[in-house]
């Protein structure tokens, strides 16, 4: 098992867990395969039933400006693909946490059959020093009950028979969540700066020209800003940049997978 990391049988949040560990510098995450009180963006609940996913909340201290914290989500689900992608799996990013199995196109969003995975990201700091825990729920096998009414959720058991035991791909995870960290680091201190970050997360993203929405305002995909915030293209030609919040891929709503 990776060192620092803490495996709890069943626990009420991971990054509550971890928050309440953060200043211990020998522990690197907190992940348990069952949460009572899981928790999402925006104070949604996350779905996180017995031996069906994995839940993990990881430490991180940066030595990065906090003004570049934004790209710890991005980082995150670059990290949350690459794991799905060594055991057979591609999925798709949704701007900017989600973990979508299926790839979206211009016209057909429900080519997208559910979301395989969520990020929260919680930041604290204390004068120049600050933390952040990356929480991941991670969904590995559908529940035999399946997921709750109007969860467009998929498991990524769903596409792939490699081996899901939950302490294998935390292990994992925690490893590819450090590289990805310290890849952040050097490439802020780059002479492009973070564009390769963007690249990475791109690579792996909805297409441009997904329509998506945010608000009453429409449009599409256009990538990454240098910030890593979202450009959003609007039909008269304006582009909206998008820093903070959430956006939705028009015409979806999950369906479950054939």
């Amino acid at each position: 098992m990776t060192p620092g990391l803490i495996w709890l049988p069943i626990c009420d949040s991971t990054n509550d867990e971890a928050w309440a560990r953060v200043s211990d510098g020998a522990v690197a995450a907190v992940a348990t395969d069952q949460q009572r009180q899981g928790r999402g963006r925006r104070g949604r609940r996350w779905h996180s039933p017995p031996g069906c996913g994995l839940y993990l909340s990881w430490i991180a201290r940066p030595a990065l400006s906090p003004t570049l914290g934004g790209w710890l989500p991005l980082m995150a689900a670059v990290a949350v693909a690459e794991i799905c992608e060594a055991r057979g799996f591609t999925p798709t990013l949704k701007w900017p946490n989600d973990v979508l199995s299926g790839v979206p196109s211009q016209g057909a969003p429900d080519a997208l059959t559910g979301k395989m995975a969520g990020i929260l990201c919680e930041a604290r700091a204390q004068g120049d020093d600050w933390q952040a825990v990356i929480g991941v729920g991670l969904n590995l096998r559908r529940p035999p009950e399946g997921y709750p009414e109007g969860v467009p959720a998929a498991a990524l058991g769903d596409f792939t028979e490699a081996d899901l035991d939950p302490r294998d791909v935390a292990d994992d995870l925690c490893a590819a969540l450090t590289r990805g960290l310290s890849r952040l680091e050097a490439w802020s201190r780059g002479p492009e700066g973070l564009k390769a970050m963007a690249d990475a997360w791109c690579a792996r993203g909805m297409p441009e020209g997904t329509p998506i929405q945010r608000g009453d305002i429409t449009g599409t995909f256009g990538g990454l800003d240098a910030d890593g915030s979202l450009l959003l293209r609007r039909a008269d030609g304006a582009v909206e940049r998008v820093r903070t919040g959430e956006v939705d891929l028009v015409g979806w709503r999950g369906r479950p997978p054939r």
